[in-house]
């Protein structure tokens, strides 16, 4: 479902309201259907798990598109008891006490320790911002891959009669990561909060001087563009 945007058909008018109805969401990060944020489709046997939603992650956040899921469903007498996170990760809780004392597993961990590539530490399902990445460097399909920031705690114990005990928060904007013990991340924490109000004044700045932005002639940037190329080819060649 995370990548998959299918078209939307509403159910019809229900006689009497429905409830304790389960739904499953998941993230697409491409254009739904007619630019719409939230698509919602039913299965035919309209059981207690009767539909599916797809939310633009791109446009808005999980906790927004399942509102807006329960004020769609609701028009047609429906009531949503839960969400099922069709992209979220099993913890080691909800896989068994088993897996937990077999892998060290901190309840909330939802690493895979049987992957083939499966880390020695324990993490948290990441927390990230519905925005993604900005970087100018990438196209805009490589930036859409990954949020503008993301954070997760991470706890080390691998041997913890040598090494110890560790927890970390590791914080990831764009494709970089910073990994912070808790009173760094609380730090940074406190430093963002600040940087908000001052980007909220740069913004405001920017708007105000984009009033008199406007648009240069093509043919002039051409002409500009051919008598920098020829003056940078004589300068190479006359070396």
């Amino acid at each position: 479902m995370g990548t998959v945007s299918a078209t939307a058909t509403a159910p019809s008018t229900l006689t009497g309201q429905r409830t304790g109805i389960t739904v499953a969401i998941g993230a697409s990060y491409g254009p739904l259907n007619h630019g719409q944020s939230t698509n919602i489709w039913a299965t035919p046997d309209m059981d207690n798990f009767a539909y599916e939603a797809v939310y633009d992650a791109s446009r808005i956040c999980l906790a927004d598109a399942e509102q807006d899921v329960r004020t769609q469903l609701a028009e047609y007498n429906v009531h949503v008891a839960a969400f099922l996170n069709e992209d979220g990760l099993l913890t080691a809780h909800q896989r068994g006490t088993d897996w937990m004392l077999r892998w060290g597993c901190t309840p909330w961990c939802v690493n895979d320790h049987t992957s083939p590539a499966a880390p020695e530490w324990h993490s948290s399902a990441p927390v990230e911002t519905s925005l993604r990445n900005v970087d100018s460097a990438n196209t805009t399909h490589e930036n859409a891959q990954m949020p503008f920031l993301a954070a997760r705690t991470v706890v080390a114990n691998d041997k913890p009669q040598a090494y110890g005990r560790i927890t970390r928060v590791w914080l990831d904007f764009g494709t970089s990561t910073g990994e912070l013990s808790p009173a760094e991340a609380r730090q940074a924490l406190e430093a963002m909060r600040g940087f908000v109000t001052d980007f909220a004044a740069v913004v405001e700045h920017a708007e105000r001087s984009a009033a008199d932005d406007f648009d240069g002639d093509p043919e002039i940037a051409q002409l500009d563009e051919e008598h920098t190329n020829r003056r940078i080819r004589a300068i190479t060649e006359a070396r």
